[in-house]
């Protein structure tokens, strides 16, 4: 009789891919036992250590690190910090998180992210304490980013149409400008802008500095370096108000309720909306995606441009994770900044030169 061949029709498996950010980096971790229980406790004297962020941000690390305790207490109870272990938890997120609760569908990859970027600075707080010596969590790369922005860049001449409809020597020209160049050129946001004292501006040597609060802080620990294009749209605009004091806002309101007090972050936002709309660059079809943000990615692809060393970009627009600075460098020639001296000098500040061989990532 006949060999018959009898076929399941089940393919392969396929291996699964590593998501570790440097390949054979695991034999260089060394694992560390840690009760559940021991885990929970440093899980809270972390969130205690938060003590400088708001309510929002210290809640989403709560839930998040309360989603991480569950799954070594009751889904691996092998976790040794090491990078396997991480890239077992982000496989648990994406895949299986929801199954205990009747669904079987896990995070998605943006919600995803922002749990191993809890896990990642938990890990870290970790190290400072001296449980760990090394972070595993920087190894493992965190969910899949959208590699477009939502928001668009300006086009060079878009930006120059801009700039032309801020000349005006009155006061509210004077402040849209000098909020325009700060997003622009220091990569501001309008959280920052509606925080800042005029306290918050100082000089150290021949550069000018700002203290802001970044979004999800309650205190002012950011130090920002200012180009001297921003630094002279902002004191042409503060002269208007001398006599200064330290605790007064930088930018105020003109509306006759609220004449002289602090600029509402709607209202810094209608402006700025309102100028890109003087200027003819924003249609109907471009609300969502060209809006007061879209300044600082502007400002972020320029600087690239400019041949600025990766680390400097993070370090200017205070960014924390790599690949986000590395989208900037991908997107780098889109603009064209290169031929423009003087739309790069509206990013770059005194301390700094151009190196374009350390620009690549």
């Amino acid at each position: 009789m006949p060999n018959t061949i009898v076929s399941n029709n089940k393919q392969p498996a396929m291996p699964r891919r590593s998501t570790l950010l440097i390949p054979g980096a695991e034999d260089t971790f060394t694992p560390v036992a840690l009760s559940h229980e021991e885990i929970a406790e440093l899980v809270a004297r972390y969130i205690i250590s938060l003590e400088g962020y708001s309510p929002q941000s210290v809640g989403t690390y709560k839930r998040c690190l309360r989603e991480f305790v569950y799954y070594v207490a009751s889904v691996d109870r092998r976790f040794r910090f090491t990078p396997a272990c991480i890239e077992r938890y982000r496989e648990y997120l994406l895949h299986r998180k929801r199954r205990r609760r009747g669904s079987g569908v896990g995070l998605t990859e943006v919600a995803m992210s922002q749990y191993m970027t809890a896990l990642r600075r938990f890990c870290q707080f970790l190290v400072e304490c001296g449980v760990l010596e090394k972070n595993p969590a920087r190894l493992v790369s965190g969910g899949k980013r959208p590699m477009r922005y939502h928001r668009r860049a300006l086009t060079l001449d878009e930006l120059d149409r801009l700039l032309a409809v801020l000349n005006g020597d009155d006061e509210e020209h004077l402040r849209d400008r000098a909020m325009v160049l700060l997003m622009l050129g220091a990569g501001l946001s309008e959280v920052e802008l509606h925080h800042l004292d005029v306290g918050d501006i100082e000089r150290i040597g021949k550069q000018s500095i700002a203290r802001v609060r970044s979004k999800g802080k309650r205190l002012k620990t950011d130090t920002v370096l200012l180009p001297p294009a921003a630094v002279d749209a902002l004191r042409r605009y503060m002269a208007l108000f001398e006599p200064l004091e330290p605790q007064q806002p930088v930018f105020r309101s003109m509306s006759r309720r609220s004449h002289g007090k602090r600029l509402s972050i709607r209202w810094m936002h209608t402006a700025i909306e309102g100028r890109f709309e003087e200027a003819g660059i924003r249609s109907e079809k471009d609300t969502l995606r060209l809006t007061p943000f879209s300044l600082r990615h502007t400002g972020g692809i320029i600087l690239a441009e400019s041949g600025v060393p990766i680390e400097h970009l993070m370090e200017r627009w205070r960014i924390y994770w790599r690949p986000t600075a590395e989208r900037y460098y991908k997107l780098a020639g889109t603009l064209g900044s290169d031929r423009r001296p003087d739309i790069q000098q509206l990013v770059l500040v005194a301390s700094r030169t151009r190196s374009s061989r350390h620009g690549a990532p």
